[in-house]
């Protein structure tokens, strides 16, 4: 009795054993389908492959902007319309992209291009569970949170973290061209638990928008610091030395920005958790709790003159 006791329990584990081996070899199979989909993103435009060019390369003038953009009128349209938004608030205007660097600067002008680059290549059409409109919103009040917070702390360029900001969700963009049904699932499940988006990324062992965010920023050739922030937006990095400790304070700063917007409920990006502000956050930036209502108070203001991105980005 004991024996067969033992044999059907070996039986069992065995099967076991087996089931796991099958669920880890299609997990893995679903792991190398999706990444083999990343090849189905189109590159950026030859514009802002040039523009990050410029970026990286100290000798690059506000000249060579303008003249590369001349080589995409409805690029060009799309940045005078921000220009000439409430958020920017040029005196008198502007009509050609001069002006506008003349007032914006190169740094914010290029970053603007590659910002406004990256997000036409997405489609515009909503999931079943996730709205297109509401990520924008999601994403530029993490763009404008994280240039206050660049503003208020000096540690980095305004511009820099506004680009981050912008651009920190877009493995979401990613996992929505490439697997939208996946997409939708993962929603819903955060809806209904009221859960981060990425905890639900990681009980499914796939890879998860930050990762697919960095493949396809590396894949562009965005710069370094942009790729970080992607990819490490959910993580106290403090204690990772692999990183670069002049990108840390980039990505604290969005990882602050991408909470605030949760708990202001700014936009939806698919996570319900409420953004719930903690301790690791504020520390490295060396911010005290007390300073967050007066940053979401001017976010809430500056939210209200950001009306011209949504225009830009039709």
């Amino acid at each position: 009795m004991g024996n067969r006791a033992g044999r059907a329990g070996a039986a069992a584990k065995i099967t076991q054993e087996s089931s796991e081996g099958a669920s880890r070899r299609k997990t893995n199979a679903e792991y190398s389908d999706l990444l083999s989909k990343l090849q189905d993103i189109p590159t950026l435009p030859v514009v802002a492959m040039k523009v990050t060019e410029l970026i990286n390369d100290p000798a690059s003038s506000s000249a060579d902007i303008a003249k590369l953009l001349k080589r995409d009128q409805v690029l060009t349209a799309k940045i005078l319309r921000l220009a000439n938004s409430s958020y920017y608030a040029i005196p008198g205007g502007c009509v050609d992209v001069q002006r506008a660097l003349a007032f914006l600067g190169f740094n914010t002008l290029a970053q603007l291009v590659l910002g406004l680059s990256v997000f036409s290549l997405f489609s515009t059409i909503d999931g079943e569970e996730f709205s297109m409109l509401e990520f924008w919103k999601h994403a530029l009040g993490t763009a404008v949170c994280s240039e206050i917070l660049a503003k208020r702390l000096g540690l980095v360029k305004p511009e820099e973290a506004f680009t981050c900001g912008l651009l920190h969700d877009i493995g979401k963009l990613v996992l929505h061209e490439i697997d939208r049904e996946r997409l939708s699932e993962i929603v819903k499940e955060t809806k209904n638990r009221k859960c981060s988006f990425v905890e639900v990324e990681r009980e499914r062992e796939l890879p998860g928008h930050s990762y697919l965010g960095d493949v396809i920023a590396t894949k562009w050739g965005l710069p370094q610091v942009i790729r970080l922030a992607i990819r490490y937006h959910h993580f106290d990095v403090r204690g990772m030395d692999s990183i670069l400790a002049s990108a840390k304070p980039l990505i604290y700063i969005v990882r602050l920005a991408n909470t605030l917007c949760l708990k202001n409920d700014i936009g939806k990006s698919g996570d319900y958790s409420g953004g719930i502000v903690t301790e690791d956050m504020l520390e490295p930036l060396k911010l005290t709790r007390d300073k967050i209502p007066e940053i979401e108070a001017k976010l809430a203001e500056e939210m209200q003159k950001a009306g011209g991105f949504f225009d830009a980005w039709r």
